[in-house]
């Protein structure tokens, strides 16, 4: 159970470590050359010490093409351009509703049934961040609120929809044979490169798209080593301890450590709207999951 603690501690410590690395250059930028570099190594790791898995079927060039758009592009541009506004411990919470968002697509992609339980904890969970959405955390989030919801918030909600759908099409590329560093190393690549793209487009090139080099690349270097390689390999190898089940329904701890990290590290505000949502968001995962943990 430690093990399983340790590892939501250090996932949480990647939406603080993300939201410092933004204040030190722009927010596609940062994702263009995370990405890229990451994906650079993963594939560099398997080219070297896994070559019969490093292979690309010319018929799995679209799949490839559609992960690397809604598990990176569509995923990470949103959500590292609404944590300019939203709080890192707001970011987290959020995103643990994903199990919820998985299952509501697989009802409606997949055509899987939802017992009562599940969609009584699926609709517990997503109601649970209700209050959260009545809070603002950053007074330039407040000047783009449409009735309670703002728009960094509804730009980081595309962002869970788009990760959630990205493991539909990784599962797709895992039952044709494919490794995850593989699917992983070209999907970080390819959105590496389109975000180096769009961060050309939208943030121009007059201004120098880092403020300050060596905080940046300390940073980006910390992102990478925690989010991309600590926190990859780690959840695989417990895996292999633990039920997937019970890995994913410990997720209600990532909030909770990153609501400490927030207030600890980044002064963040923590009001009793928050605690209302994890509470609910707990429940939720608790029936969600409540007979595969038994």
């Amino acid at each position: 159970m430690f093990l399983v603690i340790l590892l939501y501690a250090i996932l949480a410590s990647t939406f603080t470590i993300a939201k410092t690395a933004l204040y030190y250059a722009k927010p596609f930028f940062l994702i263009g050359f995370r990405m890229t570099i990451a994906g650079i190594f993963l594939l560099g790791y398997l080219y070297f010490f896994n070559h019969r898995k490093f292979y690309l079927q010319k018929q799995d060039w679209r799949l490839f093409l559609k992960v690397s758009l809604f598990h990176i592009y569509f995923a990470f541009i949103p959500e590292f351009w609404a944590l300019q506004y939203v709080s890192s411990s707001k970011t987290n919470l959020i995103y643990s509703a994903t199990p919820f968002i998985a299952a509501l697509l697989s009802y409606f992609l997949l055509n899987e049934k939802l017992g009562l339980k599940k969609f009584l904890g699926m609709f517990i969970g997503l109601l649970g961040l209700i209050p959260i959405f009545l809070t603002q955390t950053d007074i330039r989030e407040a000047g783009m609120q449409f009735f309670s919801i703002s728009l960094p918030e509804i730009v980081l909600l595309f962002a869970v929809f788009s990760a959630a759908y990205a493991w539909f099409i990784v599962k797709q590329l895992i039952v044709k044979g494919y490794s995850l560093l593989m699917i992983n190393g070209v999907a970080m690549l390819i959105g590496g490169i389109l975000s180096f793209a769009t961060s050309f487009i939208f943030e121009g090139t007059q201004t120098c798209p880092i403020f300050d080099f060596s905080s940046f690349l300390f940073w980006t270097l910390l992102l990478i080593i925690v989010a991309n390689v600590i926190v990859y390999n780690f959840y695989g190898w417990l895996l292999k301890i633990y039920s997937i089940t019970f890995v994913i329904s410990a997720g209600f701890l990532c909030p909770i450590f990153g609501a400490f990290y927030g207030w600890f590290f980044l002064n963040e505000k923590i009001t009793w709207h928050y605690f209302v949502s994890l509470t609910c968001v707990m429940i939720g995962l608790y029936l969600f999951y409540k007979q595969e943990i038994k």
